[in-house]
C-alpha cells in the first residue's frame, strides 16, 4: 500500500478541511510543536484505511473536532496490487451522516459499508493491529514490534510477508475435503441401493415370459366365455321383456270396456232424437225476422241508417245550447268593451301626474348625496386621527420597554464577559500544568530506560553507555513508576479539555449575549425615531397637544364639525324621503292602471276570438246534421222545429226494434236447450267412450307389443271418424287379437328359459379346464397382469439403473483419490509445523536484513541475534531488548520496521511505505544522521516514509517537509517551501543536534 493523496477535516484539532498529495515525494517530514496535530495526519490515514483510532477508544467519535459542525471526514487515495483506490469515510455525531465507501478508479469495483475495512485489509495484507505494528508506528508504540511476543510477531510476519496464504489453503482444502466427503458417502449409499441390476434383469426377463404363456391361456377362457355370457344375456333379455308384455297385456286384457261402449251407443241414439225436435221449433222464428228486417231496411239494427236519426238528435240538442250561449256572451262583451274606454282614461292621468314629481325627486337626492360625501369625509378624518393617536401610544409604550430590555441585555454582556476572563486564564493554568506534566513523564521515561539498561551490572563491568568500567559501589539504578506519571498527565489534560471546552463555551455566551445587546440599543434608537416621527404627524394636523389625554379631548373640534353636518344631512334625507314616497305612490297608481288596461284589453281581445270561434263552431255543426234534419236557419225556433220531428221518427223505430228483440230471445232459449243436449252427450256418451276406447287402445298396444316380437297379426286401430256404434265392434276385435298373443307368449318363454339353462352348464366346464389356481376367472387373469406388468417393470428399472450403476462406479474412482489428497494435504497443514518452519526460516532472513540495517545506523555495534535478542559488539554478549537505551531502542525497531518493509516488497508483499511518530530524540548527532540516512535510502528505493519529529534537524535530511501550527480557532498544514527548509537547516546547525 503507497499513500497518493489524504484529504480530511473536523479530525481532532483539525476543523477546516486539509490536504495533503504524496505523490511524487519520497521522504517527507512532518514538524510542530508539541499538541499542534502532528499525529493527528497519521491517525487520519489510519482512520482512512480501518475507520477506527490508533488507540483503544470506546468509539470512533472521539476523532471529531470540538467546535466544528459535528463531522469527520477523510478520503485517502492509495496504490494497492498494481492499482488505484479511493476510500472515503464520513462520521457524525447525528443519526445520520455517517457512510463508508471503497472504490477502485480504474472503474470496476465499490464497497460500502463495514464490508469496506475488510476489503482494505485485503488489499494491504494485514489487519489494523499488525499495521499499526509494522507499517505507521504511533507515538508511544514504536518499538512494540520489537517487543511484541513470539506469537504476536508470527502472526504480524505472516500477515507482511505472505505467508497467511498457507492459512487460507489449509481452511480451503478442509471445506472442500469436507464438501466432497458427504457426496462421496451419497454416492457409495446410492450404489449400494442399487444392488446388482443385472442379474435382477435377468431374473425379470424370465419370469415375464412364464407369465404371458398363462396369460394367453386365461384370456382364450374369458374369450369363450363372454360368448356364452352375451348368448345367456340375450335370451335372459328376451324373457324378461317377454315376461313384462305377457304380464302388461294380461293387466290390459281385464277391462269392460266392450260392453260400456255398447251401452254408450244405445244412449247417443236417445240425444239424436231430441235434437231433431228442437231444431223444428227455431225454424218459423227465423222465418218472421228475417220478415220484420227485410220491412225496416237500412234502419234495420247495425244498418246504415240505425245510428242517424239517434246521431240527428243528439246534434240538434247541442246546436240548439250553443247558439242561447252565443247570444248571452256577445251581450257581456259589449259591456266590457264601454268599462275598458273609461280605465284607459283614467291611466293616462295617473301618469302624467308620476311625470310631474320625477325632477324635484332627482334635484333633492342630488343635494342629500354631496352633503353625505362631506359627512362621510369628516368620520375618515376623524378615523384616521384616532388609529394615529393608537399608533403612537403603541410605539411610545414599545419604546418604553425596549429601552428596559436593553438596559438587561447590557448587564448580561457585562456579566458574561468577566465569566469568561475567569475561564480563560482557568485553563491557561492548566495548559501550563499539561506541559510540565508532560516534561516530567519524559524525565521518568529516560530514567526508566536507564534502570533497564544497568539492569544485572555490577562494579567493575562495561558501561552500556560510554563503555568504561562502572566505579565500586555501583548499584543498577531503580526504575521509577511510569505509571503515576502517566496518570497525573492523563488527570491534567482531562481537566485541562474540559477547562478548554469551558472557555470555548464561555466565549460564545459572551457573543451571544453581547449580540443581543447590541441589537437591543440599535433597536431602542430605531423605535425612538418612529414614535417622534407619529407625534410630528399629528401635531401638523392637530396643533400642539397632550398624548396622554382622552380622544375626546384631543379631537374636540373635529367632533362638533362632525355633528353639526350630520343634523344638516339629516334634514335633507327627511326631505328627499318625502318627495320619494310621493313620486312611489303616483307611479305606483299609474302601473297598476296600465296593468289593468292591459289585462282588461286582453280579455276583451280573447273574447272576441272566442264568440269567432263559437261561431264557426255553430256552422260545422249545422254541417254535421244529417241533410234531412238540418234547420233551414240558424235560430233557435228552426233547430226546435227540426228537433221535435226528429223525436217522432225516432219513436215509431223503437217499436219494431223491440219486436225485433222478442224473437231473439226465443231463439236464444232454444239454443240454450240445443247446448244442454250437447253437454249431456259430451258428459255421458262422449267422455265416458273416451275412457273406454282408451282401454281398448292399451289393450291393442300390449298385443301389437308381442305380435311385434313373436311375429303374429296386429289387431285393427281406432277409427277416430267412426261413432260409438262402430267403436264399439272394433273393441270386440282387439279383445280377441289381444287372447291369441297371450298364448303365443306363453310357449316362447319356454323355449328361453332352456336356452339359460345350457348357456350356464357350458361356463362352469371352461372355468374347470382354465390355468386359474383357484380364483375367479377375473381375478386370476387381473392377477396375471399385475405379475407381468411387475416383472417388466422390474426389468425396465435394472437395465436403466446399470447406467446409474456404472456412472456411479466410475465417479468413486475418480473423486476418492482426490478426496485422499486434500486429507492429506488438510492434516499436513493442520499440525502447524510446516508454518512454523516457514515462518521461522522467514524470519531469520528478516533479521539477517535488520542486522544489516542496524549495524549501519549503530556503526556496527549492535546486530540482531536469533530470537530478536541483539547482539553488542562491546559487550560481546547477547542482550534482551529490554536492556536497550532509548536510543538503541530506536535503531533496532527502526531497522526491523525498514526489513520488514524491504522484505515484503521483494516477496511480492504489500507494504510500500513506512510511517514514524517521534523517536528521534533519543538518538545523538551520529545516530540521528545514520538513522535519517537509512531512510533516505528507504525513500529512494520508491518507498514513502513520513517521519514526525519536533527536532529541526529534521528538515537536514527530508526532501520535503510538511509543517504544522495550531491557532485558536484550529490545526493546519502547509508544504515548507525551499527557503523555509534551508532557514531550519541552518537554524538546526545553530542550535545543535537537539532544539
Amino acid at each position: 500500500m503507497k499513500p497518493l493523496q489524504l484529504t480530511f477535516s473536523g479530525f481532532r484539532s483539525y476543523v477546516g478541511q486539509q490536504y495533503i498529495d504524496f505523490r511524487g515525494r519520497d521522504l517527507v517530514g512532518i514538524i510542530g510543536d508539541t499538541g499542534a496535530g502532528k499525529s493527528t495526519i497519521l491517525m487520519a490515514i489510519n482512520f482512512a484505511l480501518y475507520g477506527t483510532p490508533t488507540w483503544d477508544a470506546p468509539s470512533p467519535k472521539v476523532l471529531i473536532a470540538d467546535g466544528g459542525d459535528g463531522t469527520l471526514a477523510a478520503i485517502l487515495e492509495f496504490e494497492a496490487r498494481g492499482r488505484p483506490w479511493r476510500v472515503t469515510r464520513q462520521l457524525s455525531r447525528k443519526p445520520t451522516g455517517t457512510f463508508h465507501k471503497l472504490e477502485s478508479l480504474d472503474g470496476g469495483e465499490v464497497v460500502h459499508g463495514r464490508s469496506v475495512t475488510q476489503r482494505v485489509a485485503d488489499l494491504i495484507g494485514m489487519d489494523n493491529k499488525t499495521f499499526l505494528r509494522s507499517v505507521l508506528l504511533p507515538q508511544g508504540k514504536f518499538e512494540q514490534l520489537l517487543h511484541a511476543s513470539d506469537g504476536e510477531r508470527a502472526k504480524i510476519l505472516k500477515g507482511l510477508l505472505g505467508l497467511d496464504i498457507l492459512d487460507t489453503i489449509a481452511v480451503r482444502a478442509r471445506q472442500h475435503r469436507d464438501a466432497l466427503t458427504p457426496a462421496i458417502a451419497d454416492l457409495r449409499a446410492r450404489r449400494a441401493a442399487l444392488g446388482d441390476p443385472r442379474t435382477t434383469a435377468r431374473t425379470a426377463a424370465e419370469d415375464a415370459k412364464t407369465i404371458s404363456v398363462q396369460l394367453g391361456q386365461l384370456r382364450a377362457a374369458q374369450t369363450a366365455i363372454a360368448s356364452l355370457v352375451d348368448e345367456e344375456k340375450a335370451a335372459a333379455e328376451k324373457h324378461a321383456a317377454l315376461t313384462k308384455l305377457r304380464t302388461a297385456l294380461s293387466k290390459a286384457a281385464q277391462t269392460d270396456a266392450p260392453q260400456r261402449l255398447r251401452q254408450l251407443a244405445a244412449l247417443d241414439r236417445e240425444i239424436t232424437d231430441e235434437e231433431h225436435q228442437l231444431a223444428a221449433r227455431a225454424e218459423p222464428l227465423r222465418t218472421r225476422r228475417e220478415e220484420l228486417l227485410a220491412e225496416l231496411g237500412d234502419f234495420r239494427p247495425g244498418g246504415s241508417q240505425a245510428d242517424a236519426l239517434t246521431t240527428a238528435v243528439r246534434q240538434l240538442s247541442r246546436l240548439h245550447e250553443r247558439i242561447t250561449n252565443e247570444a248571452q256572451r256577445r251581450e257581456r262583451h259589449q259591456t266590457g268593451v264601454q268599462a275598458l274606454e273609461a280605465l284607459r282614461a283614467e291611466a293616462a292621468a295617473a301618469t302624467a301626474e308620476a311625470t310631474r314629481q320625477e325632477p324635484l325627486l332627482t334635484q333633492a337626492e342630488a343635494t342629500l348625496a354631496d352633503h353625505a360625501d362631506v359627512v362621510d369625509g369628516l368620520k375618515d378624518d376623524l378615523a384616521k386621527l384616532r388609529a394615529a393617536l393608537a399608533d403612537a401610544r403603541r410605539l411610545a409604550e414599545q419604546r418604553q420597554e425596549l429601552a428596559a430590555a436593553e438596559q438587561r441585555l447590557a448587564a448580561e454582556a457585562t456579566e458574561t464577559a468577566a465569566d469568561l476572563e475567569k475561564k480563560q486564564e482557568a485553563a491557561a493554568d492548566l495548559d501550563r500544568e499539561v506541559d510540565a506534566a508532560d516534561e516530567e513523564l519524559e524525565g521518568q521515561r529516560r530514567a526508566n530506560a536507564a534502570a533497564h539498561a544497568g539492569e544485572g551490572l555490577a562494579p567493575g563491568d562495561a558501561c552500556p553507555v560510554c563503555e568504561h568500567p562502572l566505579p565500586d559501589g555501583f548499584t543498577p539504578p531503580h526504575a521509577p513508576d511510569l505509571k503515576t506519571a502517566e496518570r497525573a498527565l492523563a488527570s491534567v489534560q482531562r481537566k485541562a479539555k474540559k477547562a478548554g471546552e469551558a472557555a470555548t463555551e464561555a466565549v460564545a455566551t459572551h457573543r451571544e449575549a453581547q449580540a443581543l445587546a447590541d441589537r437591543a440599543t440599535q433597536d431602542l434608537t430605531e423605535q425612538t425615531t418612529r414614535t417622534q416621527v407619529a407625534l410630528d404627524a399629528l401635531t401638523v394636523q392637530l396643533g400642539p397637544f397632550m398624548l396622554g389625554s382622552e380622544d375626546e379631548v384631543i379631537l374636540a373640534a373635529r367632533l362638533s364639525a362632525l355633528r353639526q353636518a350630520a343634523e344638516e344631512h339629516a334634514a335633507l334625507a327627511e326631505t328627499a324621503a318625502t318627495l320619494r314616497k310621493s313620486k312611489t305612490e303616483a307611479a305606483a297608481k299609474a302601473k297598476a292602471l296600465g296593468d289593468q288596461v292591459c289585462r282588461d284589453a286582453a280579455a276583451v281581445e280573447r273574447e272576441e276570438c272566442d264568440l269567432g270561434k263559437l261561431h264557426a263552431g255553430i256552422a260545422e255543426l249545422i254541417r254535421q246534421v244529417p241533410q234531412r234534419y238540418r234547420p233551414d236557419e240558424p235560430t233557435t225556433a228552426a233547430v226546435l222545429a227540426r228537433q221535435e220531428s226528429a223525436g217522432r221518427e225516432q219513436k215509431e223505430l223503437a217499436g219494431r226494434w223491440k219486436s225485433i228483440d222478442g224473437i231473439d230471445d226465443e231463439l236464444k232459449r232454444l239454443s240454450t236447450l240445443r247446448q244442454e243436449l250437447a253437454q249431456r252427450r259430451a258428459e255421458h256418451v262422449t267422455k265416458p267412450a273416451k275412457t273406454a276406447s282408451q282401454a281398448v287402445l292399451r289393450l291393442r298396444a300390449m298385443q301389437v307389443a308381442i305380435a311385434a316380437t313373436l311375429s303374429l297379426p296386429e289387431a285393427p286401430d281406432i277409427d277416430v271418424t267412426a261413432d260409438v256404434s262402430a267403436n264399439s265392434e272394433w273393441a270386440a276385435t282387439v279383445a280377441a287379437k289381444a287372447l291369441d298373443a297371450t298364448t303365443s307368449a306363453d310357449r316362447q318363454l319356454i323355449q328361453l328359459g332352456q336356452v339359460r339353462r345350457r348357456c350356464g352348464q357350458q361356463s362352469v366346464a371352461i372355468i374347470a379346464e382354465a390355468p386359474t389356481g383357484g380364483k375367479p376367472l377375473e381375478e386370476a387373469i387381473d392377477d396375471a397382469i399385475g405379475r407381468k406388468a411387475v416383472a417388466d417393470s422390474t426389468y425396465q428399472d435394472a437395465t436403466a439403473k446399470i447406467v446409474e450403476y456404472d456412472n456411479l462406479i466410475a465417479r468413486l474412482k475418480i473423486a476418492q483419490p482426490h478426496v485422499d489428497g486434500l486429507d492429506a494435504l488438510v492434516k499436513f497443514l493442520g499440525d502447524g509445523k510446516f508454518v512454523a518452519d516457514v515462518v521461522h526460516e522467514r524470519q531469520q532472513t528478516l533479521l539477517g536484513t535488520a542486522t544489516g540495517l542496524l549495524r549501519g545506523m549503530s556503526l556496527g555495534r549492535f546486530a540482531f541475534g536469533a530470537d530478536f535478542q541483539v547482539w553488542d559488539e562491546h559487550t560481546c554478549r547477547l542482550r534482551d531488548v529490554k536492556t536497550l537505551s532509548g536510543g538503541e531502542t530506536f535503531q533496532a525497531s527502526l531497522a526491523l520496521a525498514l526489513a520488514l518493509v524491504e522484505h515484503a516488497s521483494s516477496s511480492g508483499g504489500r507494504a510500500e511505505a513506512l510511517f514514524l511518530d517521534e523517536g528521534f530524540g533519543t538518538l545523538d548527532q551520529t545516530a540521528l544522521a545514520e538513522a535519517l540516512d537509512t531512510l533516505s535510502t528507504q525513500a529512494s528505493a520508491g518507498r514513502l516514509v513520513v517521519v514526525i519529529s519536533h527536532m529541526l534537524a529534521v528538515a537536514q535530511h527530508v526532501t520535503s517537509l510538511i509543517r504544522v501550527t495550531k491557532s485558536p480557532i484550529g490545526s493546519s498544514l502547509r508544504w515548507a517551501s525551499e527557503a523555509e527548509l534551508g532557514t531550519l537547516a541552518d537554524a538546526a546547525d545553530a542550535e545543535g543536534l537537539h532544539s
